[in-house]
């Protein structure tokens, strides 16, 4: 069998002198010849593809049934099913990225019993048509089970995702003889064990060395947001081919990838948000060398592969030093050298905190959802968030992971609302305190990495357990001289600092004031907007700054403590509003009230107004003391929250347009409010701006 498996390799391939990596060809000989159930833990780049695709070609020509891979890659399902092809396999995947019209010509294929494989994205195992009306054609006949990125399974993992957990209860389903692979790259003893025990405890493990050789690693001590951003202006121009910059936040991304474009090094950003198409494209503009580098989230995960690419780049710590070994390992797949680059900011441990905090559900966001749901008589997912005080994100991670727990508290009904069944239901506090209690330890195991005088590449094998770990003789602590120097310019980190200052965040116009005219008039039975009046709609805005950037969001938190902004924040603003684009200029300013702090806000938009030469007024009076908008969690809490809150002073006279000052913007609706108010008081335009954004709708994918 094994020359016909590797004539199999070199097809898929096209390269007529391949030869199997260590391990490959034994992963497919106990597939076929003896229906084996493995656990092959690889490094990235090892062919871990190569395995189930040249398994399931051998096993369909014995005529036994199809494959069914789970995995959550949408890169590997673009690029993997054209390998696939070279092998004369038909496969087809089920995933969100695709249209309806291509889930559904796949689910005829299947039911057809037309293909030769099928990916599956882990969320489509919670469709129950999917199970009942799709894959019960072909369930009892799989030739191979594969789950890809094993890790993903498990609580210890560092990708864990709760859709995994249903792969058990499919398995349940499956002949008992039927050959399964789960595959990973960053797995230790604790992940391999959870593995074991999740998909049965008959697994063989496959390992190999995971010491990467073409890989310099290097580590650049804690510096600035601004310092950092220079040394990548100033270093990323040297090194050679295309590479990949890995941040933690949206807003990074975005920030990052504009500052290199200001420096002539094109780059993109790439994070969960956007439109998939637009991640495709971005992905292929790397693929192709279009660009220099990509600026990404961890959305650009497991699955893309780019076998020359040049090197990786880490703004910040990631999440733990098994994830870290991840995401580096993007590079020098097919390359004799690539640089791994290490970097960190103060920013990161308040990041990482929140990852770690908001990894599973409180017991109060549980309850809030259950008592709604059991009150109700069951809700729709858009209906639960006028019925707590959880972010609608929030609200769907909550009921995710309800509703993949063994028992699960919830169910859907035919009318597609989330049920409460009769058992009680309890946390798993501790598993969760185990969860969490390593997380901490992984993190501070990566921060004490970051800080190693030792082998960088032995130290990142011996935290996935690698038992061939050794010493690489190619990194910064082996061969010191190969360093890139860590020192930069300082008048290029001057002129970071300035490119963040100048880097104003948009005010956007909330368009409506509910999802619809029934949760208006819920939300606003006071001033009693419609859903949707573009007459009392706000222009957009401006924001100086973010919550603590390291500039200008630093002296705003700071003049936030100590309860007056100072007067150096009055230039800059002036000279954000003269960047404004105004329709119609505005002739005076107002500012929103505040009875806890009446002074702060008020006393900054009087010594504001003097410098634009234009008069400000106390035209919104606050009737009465709300909870801090910050407290509330979802739009519709923070909508109903404002209600009654504010009043028109009708004697100011003034109807031409004006400048609307706060000193913080997050969700927006105390804009939206009070700017509505003011154009039903005959105000032509309401401009809002504000000293700092503290929206944190970017921290994460």
């Amino acid at each position: 069998m094994k020359d016909q498996a590797l004539a199999l390799l070199r097809e898929m391939t096209g390269n007529p002198a391949a030869e199997f990596h260590d391990g490959q060809f034994q992963a497919i000989s106990q597939l076929v010849e003896y229906q084996s159930k493995l656990l092959v833990v690889q490094k990235t780049g090892w062919g871990k593809s190569a395995v189930y695709f040249i398994a399931t070609k051998l096993l369909r020509m014995q005529g036994k049934g199809p494959t069914i891979i789970i995995s959550p890659l949408i890169a590997l399902m673009r690029n993997q099913i054209e390998r696939a092809g070279q092998l004369g396999l038909k496969v087809v995947s089920i995933n969100s990225s695709q249209s309806p019209e291509q889930n559904d010509y796949a689910k005829q294929q299947i039911i057809n019993q037309n293909v030769d494989a099928v990916i599956i994205s882990p969320e489509q195992l919670a469709n129950d048509e999917m199970i009942e009306d799709v894959l019960s054609h072909i369930i009892s006949n799989i030739g191979l089970f594969v789950v890809d990125e094993a890790h993903c399974i498990s609580d210890w993992g560092h990708d864990f995702r709760p859709d995994y957990r249903r792969i058990v209860r499919v398995l349940q389903h499956m002949p008992a003889n039927m050959p399964i692979l789960a595959t990973t790259a960053t797995a230790n003893h604790r992940v391999i064990n959870d593995i074991n025990q999740q998909l049965g405890r008959y697994l063989q493990t496959i390992r190999g060395d995971l010491k990467r050789n073409s890989l310099y690693l290097q580590n650049i001590p804690t510096s600035s947001r601004v310092e950092r951003m220079a040394w990548l202006a100033e270093k990323i121009p040297q090194l050679e081919g295309t590479g990949i910059v890995y941040v933690k936040t949206v807003r990074d991304s975005e920030l990052l990838a504009d500052w290199l474009n200001h420096h002539g090094i094109k780059a993109a950003c790439y994070y969960g948000g956007a439109d998939d198409q637009e991640r495709i494209r971005l992905e292929q503009a790397l693929l192709s060398n279009s660009i220099k580098v990509l600026v990404a989230t961890s959305a650009l995960g497991m699955g893309f592969d780019k076998p020359d690419l040049g090197f990786v780049i880490h703004f910040q710590l990631p999440g733990s030093i098994v994830e870290y070994y991840q995401q580096v390992g993007r590079a020098g797949r097919g390359i004799d050298h690539a640089y791994g680059i290490l970097m960190n900011g103060a920013e990161t441990q308040e990041i990482q905190s929140y990852f770690i905090q908001n990894a599973f559900p409180k017991e109060e966001e549980i309850e809030q959802i259950l008592d709604a749901i059991e009150k109700c008589g069951g809700l729709k997912l858009y209906d639960i968030e006028s019925k707590t005080n959880l972010k609608f994100s929030r609200i769907q991670a909550v009921l995710k992971f309800l509703s993949v727990e063994s028992p699960s508290p919830i169910y859907k009904d035919a009318q597609n609302k989330y049920c409460r069944n009769e058992q009680d239901y309890s946390l798993p506090y501790d598993r969760i305190a185990r969860v969490s209690q390593v997380k901490e330890q992984e993190w501070k195991q990566l921060t004490d990495y970051h800080q190693s005088k030792s082998c960088l590449m032995k130290e990142l094998t011996l935290a996935l357990d690698d038992p061939l770990a050794d010493n690489c003789n190619n990194c910064m602590n082996c061969v010191p001289k190969q360093q890139i120097s860590s020192n930069v310019k300082h008048e290029v980190v001057l002129a970071a600092a300035e490119f963040v200052k100048m880097r104003y965040v948009k005010i956007k116009a909330r368009k409506q004031f509910a999802r619809s005219s029934s949760v208006a008039r819920e939300a606003f039975p006071q001033f009693q907007f419609a859903f949707r009046d573009q007459s009392l709609q706000a222009s957009d805005g401006l924001a100086l700054s973010r919550w603590k950037d390291g500039v200008w969001g630093d002296v705003v938190a700071e003049g936030k403590k100590q309860g007056r902004f100072g007067d150096e924040l009055l230039a800059p603003m002036v000279k954000m509003i003269n960047s404004m684009q105004f329709d119609q200029k505005p002739q005076w300013l107002s500012y929103v009230p505040s009875l806890r702090h009446p002074q702060l806000v008020k006393d900054f938009a009087y010594r504001l107004a003097a410098q634009l030469g234009i008069p400000c007024k106390d035209a919104i009076v606050m009737t009465s003391v709300r909870p801090p908008q910050k407290t509330m969690q979802n739009s519709f809490k923070q909508s109903q929250n404002l209600d009654g809150a504010f009043e028109i002073d009708t004697t100011q006279g003034f109807t031409t347009p004006v400048l609307l000052l706060d000193d913080a913007v997050d969700s927006g609706w105390t804009f939206t409010v009070t700017a509505a108010l003011l154009r039903r008081a005959g105000v032509q335009a309401v401009y809002p701006i504000a000293l700092t954004s503290t929206a944190q709708q970017d921290q994460g994918e």
